[in-house]
């Protein structure tokens, strides 16, 4: 309930591709946001007293980009056969690139400088021994697992004690996600644009 978490999907599970988008393409300025509660009461179960829902079940919004380019966002806990599912795509002038959590290691790219004879999605293996990380694990192109990619992160940071170069995630990438979960909270609130106070 509210006193425990300000926010459901959005600060739950929203938050953790708002990180990823702006790892990946730089700092979100804006948003248009929209929000529902499907179920709006609840029974406490430490008290059996019902209580008035006030964190949202399921969010969209969509956004401008520092660089220019526009994002599409959506999360919710009322998805039925979907198991943690986490995708992105990211479309430009003359390539796509696509990922799916459940999937990992693989990533899928258009380029559409190929021959048009050729020209199509490729699901390229992430595993070979060239890739980040991977010629610390197995043979070259067997699988890892999500659990690994938690070692991949403690192994960076500990890297950043050795050598003194900071690491992300840091408390600054938290708090820019966190502003922008803030306005995307605070749009679909007011049912208006918010700037995210990040450019």
């Amino acid at each position: 309930m509210p006193k425990q978490q300000a926010s459901g999907v959005t600060g739950g599970l929203l938050a953790h591709c708002i990180d990823s988008a702006m790892w990946l393409n730089g700092a979100i300025k804006d948003v248009s946001a929209v929000t529902e509660t499907f179920i709006k009461e609840r029974v406490h179960q430490g008290t059996g007293e019902v209580q008035k829902v006030t964190i949202d079940d399921a969010c969209i919004f969509h956004c401008h980009f520092e660089n220019g380019a526009l994002g599409l966002f959506e999360a919710t806990r009322y998805a039925r056969g979907h198991k943690a599912l986490n995708t992105l795509e990211i479309n430009g002038e003359h390539a796509s690139l696509r990922w799916d959590l459940h999937d990992m290691n693989y990533l899928e790219m258009y380029d559409h400088a190929d021959d048009a004879i050729v020209r199509g999605w490729k699901r390229i293996l992430i595993t070979d021994s060239d890739q980040p990380y991977m010629d610390k694990w197995w043979i070259p192109g067997t699988s890892i697992g999500y659990e690994h990619s938690f070692v991949h992160q403690v192994a960076d940071f500990l890297k950043s004690l050795e050598t003194g170069e900071p690491c992300e995630p840091s408390f600054e990438n938290a708090l820019m996600t966190q502003k922008v979960c803030e306005a995307v909270i605070n749009s679909a609130n007011s049912k208006s644009w918010k700037e995210t106070g990040l450019v």
